[in-house]
């Protein structure tokens, strides 16, 4: 794109073409290193002089404008640095907050999580070992179940001997006999309602208590129950 000098010699190369009497002036403007102050104008000196005040005065508004160019600008990017450097500062706090509000939440979740996988280990732990329990118990039942029956099918026996003692051709031994049947039959009977007893004891306790364990259990995972909801 041609500068104003371009366009000014131009012009005056038409006008010489037209009336050429200022050749020397049309040279001088052409040449660019030749100083507009030192241009000899023996033609038309009155001409030649108001030609480089006009020159003169376009560089001065020239460099004026420029000046102003220049300075606009520098205020506008002086103007729109501190307005982005604002929301560059409100875009990195707003990250500071965001990033703050992720690392509490997930100390948080980090906190349930290790809470519950210490239930869980607890639980199983529990679980454990009450199977071994509930195999003991099991055990110690199967073995009163079978003392009872033992008991039982020996107070049969004992109850046929009395019967057949108190035949009236017994002897006097038999009935001496009889006597410690009896006393034998009465300690077996004790002894069975107290193992029947023991059983159905042992039994209830065992039940209460896995009733009780499987209610803690409830309530321990409700939490965990909710949060899965």
């Amino acid at each position: 794109m041609p500068n104003w000098r371009e366009e000014y010699v131009s012009s005056l190369k038409d006008v010489e073409l037209k009336n050429p009497v200022n050749m020397e002036l049309v040279q001088a403007c052409s040449s660019p290193s030749a100083p507009l102050s030192r241009v000899s104008l023996q033609a038309k000196p009155r001409t030649g002089s108001q030609m480089a005040d006009r020159i003169s005065a376009l560089e001065a508004e020239k460099a004026a404008l420029e000046s102003h160019v220049s300075s606009a600008g520098t205020a506008n990017s002086s103007m729109a640095r501190p307005s982005g450097a604002a929301s560059d500062d409100a875009a990195a706090a707003q990250l500071r907050v965001d990033l703050a509000e992720s690392l509490r939440s997930k100390g948080a979740t980090e906190a349930r999580l290790r809470a519950a996988e210490d239930e869980l280990a607890r639980l199983r732990t529990k679980t454990k070992e009450d199977g071994r329990a509930v195999r003991g118990l099991t055990a110690d039942r199967t073995a009163l179940t079978m003392r009872l029956k033992d008991r039982e099918h020996e107070l049969r026996e004992k109850r046929k001997l009395l019967e057949a003692c108190h035949l009236p051709e017994a002897h006097p031994q038999v009935q001496d006999e009889m006597i410690t049947l009896n006393l034998q039959v009465a300690m077996a009977e004790k002894e069975r309602d107290k193992v029947k007893k023991e059983n159905r004891e042992l039994v209830d306790r065992w039940m209460k208590r896995m009733g009780q364990e499987a209610e803690a259990m409830n309530l321990a995972n409700e939490p965990l129950l909710d949060k899965g909801r």
